[in-house]
């Protein structure tokens, strides 16, 4: 495969981790084999976006998320993955509450 499936593999690799699961958990959540995953991540197939979508949600993330590929992401842009990942675990309140301080923090440092 091309440069583009390698790139969308190792993005899948990167928000499987940053989930803390292992290809084995990735693939039971989406109902595949563990193989089907490590071709993924290698780039050596290219699923449909249904599956795509199936990845992203079983990974807490969004199917955009996993087409943000980059030939190199800045450390801004891998905090603000992170900081994504983990923020989307919470409800709708508690995602209120982390932008309430994050604002207040950030504005503090700008004064």
């Amino acid at each position: 495969m091309g440069a583009v499936e390698k790139r969308l593999g190792r993005r899948v690799a990167d928000q499987r981790k940053r989930a803390g699961l292992t290809q084995a958990e990735l693939a039971e959540r989406i109902g595949v084999t563990t193989e089907t995953v490590s071709r993924l991540e290698r780039g050596a197939v290219v699923p449909s976006l249904a599956r795509l979508e199936e990845v992203a949600l079983a990974l807490g993330a969004e199917l955009s998320d996993l087409f943000r590929v980059a030939d190199r992401e800045s450390q801004k842009d891998r905090a603000m993955t992170r900081l994504l990942a983990v923020v989307r675990r919470g409800s709708a309140a508690d995602i209120e509450a982390v932008a309430d301080v994050a604002e207040r923090i950030l504005g503090h440092f700008r004064r």
